[in-house]
């Protein structure tokens, strides 16, 4: 019993090792819910949203991955009966901080992206900004893990009718990533 127990720790330790390691890649996603506050000239606005985002990413060395992140996402200003839906695509880098063969990591990611928002079908805006987030990475065996993020946005929005809006928000992020093997 003591040696199919040892057995069974050396293959797992062996096969977690592979996660993230340099030539693998990484494919999954996050999702975020958040309340943000928006700054145009001296107007301020209040507002709730969420936000899809799938992460494809490569690990050009051990413990260090960059990719492209599509997304999507849906917001809703207080007191505006109309509500903006859009996709942006972003480029990312994430570091690993501990040993690839641990169950539990700790990672960040940093994240630029541009944003196009719509409403009622017409183009309202485009968002560029920078994500900055981090958090603990379970990994459930060798490829699939789960993510919890305290994240960071910072943003400005372009509106087509000529103002500026900033925003800065913190909000939680809960995702999967799974990690494929070379």
């Amino acid at each position: 019993m003591k040696t199919l127990f040892l057995s069974m720790l050396l293959v797992t330790s062996i096969t977690l090792n592979a996660q993230i390691t340099k030539g693998n890649w990484m494919v999954g996603g996050t999702g975020s819910y958040y309340n943000n506050k928006a700054e145009s000239g001296s107007s301020v606005s209040e507002g709730t949203g969420l936000n899809l985002s799938a992460d494809i990413g490569y690990f050009p060395v051990n413990k260090f991955a960059i990719g492209l992140a599509p997304s999507i996402g849906y917001s809703k200003t207080k007191g505006n009966r109309n509500s903006n839906e859009g996709f942006g695509m972003g480029i990312f880098g994430r570091y690993y901080f501990l040993k690839p063969e641990n169950q539990i990591n700790v990672f960040s990611h940093l994240e630029y992206y541009t944003f196009n928002n719509y409403s009622g079908g017409d183009k309202t805006s485009n968002n560029n900004g920078f994500i900055i987030k981090a958090g603990p990475i379970i990994y459930f065996n060798s490829s699939v893990g789960f993510e919890l993020t305290l994240n960071y946005e910072n943003s400005k929005i372009n509106s087509v009718n000529g103002t500026d809006t900033t925003f800065k928000n913190f909000n939680i992020g809960v995702g999967f990533q799974i990690h494929l093997e070379k």
